[in-house]
């Protein structure tokens, strides 16, 4: 378990070199996570919950569960018929993309992953067909616990950002005058985001009414 508090040097870094994300930090507080675990089960979700809400990737990740008999695996995703797989709410995209991960990426080969650069994952999972750069990314920042990673795609920062700066994250000049301000801590201000939009905290108002900005 990893636990971020005003003491630790990543909270200090991005409050002190972005006073507007210092903001948020300072809203969400302390802030705890784990990651690792099975490395398969984790990619596995990740395409399950892609362009899903986070409740109803859960609940098809759960019939998936009970499908492969308790734990998501290769083997286990291997024995399934497609048909039983699609039966979990799965789309054939997505059922394709698990059963070539299972084929391509046994264990062994994904704990490998572990000693590779972030660009060299990347590279190593999207060779995979269904798996894109946000599933590589996710895989990065919450199952690698690597440090900088900045996930453009995803539409939760996407909203985060819009909401905290009144600018798209997409636009690359914009990227260039706010996000360079938190290497090589990315991941951390990535993790703040999350936790603000799960909170409800984005939900509660503009960003000048919530933080006071």
């Amino acid at each position: 378990m990893t636990v971020l508090t005003p003491e630790s040097p990543e909270f200090r870094y991005l409050t002190e070199r972005d006073w507007r994300l210092g903001r948020l930090i300072g809203a969400v507080g302390e802030l705890d996570y784990e990651a690792g675990g099975p490395a398969y089960a984790h990619l596995a979700h990740s395409v399950i919950e892609q362009m899903l809400s986070m409740k109803a990737g859960r609940t098809i990740q759960s019939r998936l569960e009970v499908a492969c008999g308790g734990s998501v695996t290769q083997e286990a995703v291997l024995a399934l018929p497609m048909e039983e797989i699609r039966a979990c709410g799965i789309a054939g995209r997505k059922a394709q993309a698990l059963v070539g991960l299972a084929r391509a990426m046994p264990e062994e080969r994904l704990d490998a992953l572990a000693t590779l650069p972030d660009d060299e994952v990347r590279a190593e999972l999207t060779s995979v067909k269904g798996i894109g750069k946000w599933t590589a990314d996710m895989y990065l920042i919450f199952h690698l616990d690597r440090p900088d990673v900045l996930p453009v795609e995803d539409g939760a920062i996407r909203q985060v950002f819009q909401w905290l700066y009144g600018a798209p994250i997409t636009d690359a000049n914009v990227r260039q005058v706010v996000c360079s301000l938190w290497h090589p801590h990315c991941s951390v201000a990535v993790r703040y985001m999350y936790r603000a939009l799960n909170r409800g905290i984005v939900a509660q108002g503009s960003a000048v009414e919530v933080l006071g900005l």
